[in-house]
């Protein structure tokens, strides 16, 4: 009986696999995305799903990147950059996973392969790394990594600098990523950056 056994077993983590699912999509008042072919999403008043199961009050953010573009989101400190930059990833692996995500109906999503971030502050005394170092070797880890159905999120790129050369920076990182093909959305503080 073991053949018999064995499928049932399956069949049971299968349904067991769904239920979770839809409780978790009923926790997080979810929809379903639309799956696209192209590496684009496009989500209207999406919330990061950890703090909307934390039953916190969550302010949704109207999130659209494609492959081949990015976007940079600016505004002052503890508004939000982050969670938005989050929110990306995870409506983009809970897609993949084939789970519903936090965002009103009509939320589309293609499936990115890799999602790379660069989020926190990766200094390590014990590898000699500073937080412009690690930040740079994170970075170089994503441009050879990155291609057209990559979702790339940076956090604060190029920071730990002179601001003048960091910015600069900056915008050499994202216009390569985005000549690879791949959808980028990163934090800022610098000016020129945003401009």
């Amino acid at each position: 009986r073991a053949p018999e056994a064995s499928a049932a077993l399956d069949g049971l983590d299968r349904a067991d696999l769904r239920h979770a699912a839809a409780r978790l999509g009923e926790d997080l008042s979810a929809t379903v995305p639309e799956l696209l072919e192209a590496p684009r999403i496009r989500a209207l008043r999406a919330r990061h799903p950890l703090l909307a199961l934390d039953g916190v009050k969550v302010v949704p953010n109207d999130l659209e990147l494609a492959g081949g573009h990015a976007i940079v989101i600016s505004g002052p400190n503890a508004g939000g950059k982050t969670v938005a930059l989050k929110s990306l990833g995870m409506l983009a692996l809970m897609a993949r996973a084939g789970l519903p995500v936090p965002a009103e109906e009509g939320c589309e999503i293609g499936l990115f392969a890799p999602v790379l971030s660069d989020v926190g502050d990766e200094q390590s005394m014990s590898k000699n790394l500073s937080t412009f170092s690690a930040h740079v070797t994170s970075v170089a880890r994503m441009l050879a990594a990155s291609g057209d159905r990559a979702l790339v999120l940076l956090d604060e790129v190029a920071t730990g600098t002179d601001p003048a050369e960091g910015a600069a920076l900056a915008a050499a990182i994202l216009e390569a990523l985005v000549e690879r093909g791949a959808a980028v959305a990163a934090t800022t503080h610098y000016e020129a950056l945003k401009a």
